[in-house]
């Protein structure tokens, strides 16, 4: 018989997740971060991630290795954090962003941030002042920042903003609608707030008498109330 010619069999190069590696190409370094067959996903050291074939990488040598020792431990820690529980808000940092808010309107306003003050503490009496857990800062962006009561929404299953206080030289309070104690409307006469999912108030504070706040703090805590029964427990 003639003797068979064989195709010689090319060995395809394995690597580990992590493994410090150097492109052939263009001698850039980097860390596997993903491996699908012969497609391996490298984190360089600079820019996004890429993925090559692997053919185009070799391992990474020693000094190679000990350059990339600072981003190899970097991912690790990222990936450890994904797999963790957020971290529960810190009851003394929301505190603090509510007081910078307020002195942030006193400094313009005093009587403003006075009268503000009264009804935010007539809130917390009727709702609990729990921060993180009755009431949050809304982020403190341009648009919209102030403080914000937190109810569990039933339909979706999901905590959201169920009152939001966006207070200034005035106080515009806004309402989801599927929160809205009966009745309440009336104190609400803004429709179609929140992008059409809430109702409004706009209020001028000289005119904001303890005896015209009540009504707003008895509806805060009659959402809570109507709410409190399907709120399951926070995280």
């Amino acid at each position: 018989m003639e003797n068979e010619t064989k195709t010689p069999v090319i060995e395809t190069k394995t690597f580990e997740i992590h493994a410090p590696v150097r492109n052939t190409i263009n001698k850039a370094l980097g860390i596997v971060v993903k491996v699908a067959g012969e497609n391996i996903t490298v984190q360089p050291q600079n820019g996004d991630r890429m993925t090559f074939r692997a053919q185009y990488l070799t391992p990474a040598t020693e000094a190679e290795t000990a350059a990339l020792a600072p981003l190899a431990a970097r991912i690790k820690a990222e990936e450890e954090s994904k797999g963790k529980p957020k971290n529960a808000p810190d009851p003394e940092q929301i505190r603090a962003e509510f007081e910078k808010f307020v002195k942030h309107i006193g400094a313009r306003y005093p009587k403003s941030a006075e009268t503000f003050r009264e009804f935010w503490a007539e809130i917390m009496a009727a709702v609990g002042d729990l921060p993180g857990q009755t009431w949050e800062m809304k982020p403190n962006t341009a648009k919209n920042p102030g403080p914000v009561l937190k109810l569990f929404n039933q339909a979706t299953q999901k905590w959201v903003y169920g009152m939001a206080l966006l207070a200034g030289w005035g106080l515009r309070i806004e309402v989801r609608k599927e929160f809205l104690p009966p009745g309440a409307e009336k104190i609400f006469p803004i429709d179609h707030a929140m992008f059409g999912a809430g109702r409004a108030a706009e209020i001028v504070y000289r005119d904001f008498t303890p005896e015209k706040r009540k009504p707003y703090a008895d509806c805060a805590a009659a959402m809570f109330a109507a709410a409190k029964a399907a709120t399951p427990p926070q995280a």
